[in-house]
């Protein structure tokens, strides 16, 4: 797997839901809408005030109450009354009373048809209608017109042949009720000395009031219908306004649904982003780390303590007899790098760390702390007799830096305490420094191998926890 790969993916998938992010949706405003519904709502109060006062008013129409109810019910009766009398005159002279109820009928049927067909007339005479055919036909006559215009004077003409028909019907039935009208005119003389007249004029003036009270009646039936009609168009209203209250809170609800959607989405994205952030950020350590081992692998194995033994040989030959130092510093002149003297620490004058049989005392000349020997734990130092001792006497202590006496003991290295000691500790720092050369290269490559194989492990568990991040 590549290092970079899974970075490269993820910056790509981050651009990609960068491009696919949809814009945020406007956010339900709650107040708005609390004063949309309330301005609704008082407007369907109103409508259902007025509501209510019409039907009080409908209640007061209504037409089987009121004050004219009674005598419509005794004019009914005496009508009846009367009827049952003229029967009884019509059994003693039957023929002539069938003719003239015959005659009645027919007038008042022939009557109504008259009316019904004056009510869709639109002239009142065949001569009206024939000037106006007249006239339509002489400008088509004249060709002056086109052709649109043309055929609508010919349908204009065809409606008024139309119409002239239905007036000359409505003239044939009007000569009809006055032929027989004036036939009634005759019988009723014939029967005007008898109580049959009395009784039909008694029946008319009754049947008149009755039509009064009819037409009263249907005065209030009109405007019980202007009324009902008034209702119908504020129950339409109502339900015009009620849709516009329910559209108005379905479209609140899509609009909230569709914030909290975005809000969801939103939340899902951060969280996905965040996700990948963590994983990226992962893989970086990992990679960083993976380098920082392979840099550390590729520096020569004991390069530190190849460097300390060539710093503590120094040491001690600048410490050993002439003798000693000479010889060992010419076998050594030529393989000593020219950076060792530069590699020992300076002085460390805390004294926390002073190696068990030393004493940390001063030189005389200076306040740089050394480590003596002590015999029987004893630290008696006195500066002005060690000069009379000779070189290798077994009273002779050797006095160290703090760092050069932790340098022994990271080596493993028995500290020179006396003078005699020095050459011994020579001898093994040698030793030491030719078995760290000798597996200089072979420890290098182990410790390659480690590194690449714990990197191994690393990308592999980096590689794991990837996938578990996008599982997830």
């Amino acid at each position: 797997m590549a290092p970079g790969s899974s970075v490269k993916d993820v910056a790509e998938s981050r651009r990609a839901s960068a491009a696919e992010r949809r814009p945020r949706p406007a956010r339900p405003e709650t107040d708005r809408l609390k004063k949309e519904l309330a301005a609704i709502d008082a407007k369907i109060d109103g409508l259902r005030k007025q509501q209510d006062d019409i039907r009080q008013e409908l209640g007061k129409s209504d037409p089987r109450k009121g004050p004219h109810v009674d005598r419509r019910n005794k004019i009914v009766s005496r009508l009846q009354a009367i009827h049952t009398d003229q029967n009884k005159l019509r059994k003693t002279r039957g023929d002539v009373f069938d003719k003239q109820a015959a005659l009645t009928t027919s007038i008042s049927k022939k009557a109504g048809d008259l009316k019904a067909q004056q009510a869709k007339l639109t002239y009142k005479s065949t001569g009206e209608i024939d000037e106006l055919i007249g006239k339509h036909q002489k400008r088509i006559d004249d060709g002056g017109l086109k052709l649109v215009e043309e055929r609508r004077l010919e349908d204009k003409i065809t409606a008024l042949r139309r119409a002239k028909r239905h007036v000359e019907q409505a003239e044939t039935l009007q000569a009809a009720i006055d032929g027989e009208m004036a036939e009634l005119a005759e019988i009723d003389a014939q029967l005007a000395d008898t109580n049959a007249q009395a009784l039909s004029d008694e029946y008319a003036e009754l049947q008149g009031e009755l039509d009064a009270l009819k037409a009263k009646q249907d005065e209030g039936g009109s405007m019980r219908g202007t009324l009902l009609t008034e209702r119908s168009r504020i129950m339409r209203e109502l339900d015009q306004v009620w849709d516009e209250k329910r559209a108005m809170q379905e479209e609140f609800r899509k609009q909230s649904n569709d914030y909290f959607m975005w809000q969801q989405e939103e939340r899902e994205r951060k969280a996905v982003e965040e996700k990948q952030r963590r994983v990226r950020e992962q893989r970086e350590r990992r990679l960083e780390m993976a380098q920082e081992q392979r840099e550390e692998a590729e520096v020569p194995a004991f390069q530190a303590e190849i460097d300390g033994c060539d710093a503590l040989l120094v040491y001690l030959r600048g410490m050993a007899p002439s003798s000693i130092g000479g010889a060992s510093s010419r076998s050594e002149s030529s393989t000593r790098p020219p950076s060792v003297a530069s590699s020992i620490r300076d002085a460390d004058t805390a004294t926390d760390h002073v190696p068990a049989g030393m004493v940390a005392v001063k030189k005389v000349d200076s306040d740089e702390p050394y480590f003596a020997g002590v015999n029987g734990g004893k630290a008696r130092k006195r500066h002005g007799r060690n000069k009379d001792r000779k070189p290798g006497s077994r009273a002779e202590a050797l006095k160290h830096p703090l760092s050069i006496a932790e340098r022994f003991l990271e080596l493993q290295i028995n500290i020179p305490t006396t003078s005699a000691a020095i050459l011994a500790a020579i001898e093994q720092l040698d030793a030491r420094k030719r078995h760290f050369i000798e597996n200089q290269d072979r420890a290098t490559l182990e410790n390659k191998q480690k590194a690449e194989e714990r990197i191994a492990k690393l990308m592999a568990e980096l590689e794991v926890d990837e996938k578990i991040a996008e599982e997830a």
